[in-house]
């Protein structure tokens, strides 16, 4: 047999779901300002989010302003991503083109409370 068809046979034995490309994740952080977003990446694939390279990744720091800038990272998003999740999330289009990672800061518009 071809290598694709062992691959995809091997894949449904194993009852696995196929890794999908380039999807749209967002996550919840609180960082200190600043922070490059590579560094919030890591910190999160480390935490157990299935992250892939060619992911499109928005990261909404949630309290830059009032991050200290010594205490640790923290996640604010509800729940770990998984496979699963990430083959069910939408595919990468943005304008920015797949692969890449932005911020997104939430400060308070015109000090409002």
């Amino acid at each position: 047999m071809i290598p694709k068809l062992m691959d995809r046979l091997t894949r449904l034995e194993a009852a696995t779901a196929l890794p999908s490309q380039g999807k749209h994740l967002t996550f919840r952080v609180e960082a200190p300002r600043g922070m490059p977003v590579g560094e919030i990446v890591t910190f999160l694939r480390e935490r157990g989010h299935a992250i892939h390279e060619d992911d499109s990744v928005l990261v909404m720091n949630l309290a830059a302003h009032e991050h200290d800038g010594l205490a640790p990272l923290r996640d604010l998003s509800p729940d770990l991503v998984t496979e699963d999740d990430r083959a069910r999330a939408g595919k990468a289009n943005w304008p920015i083109g797949s692969g890449s990672s932005f911020t997104f800061n939430l400060d308070s518009p015109g000090g409002a409370r």
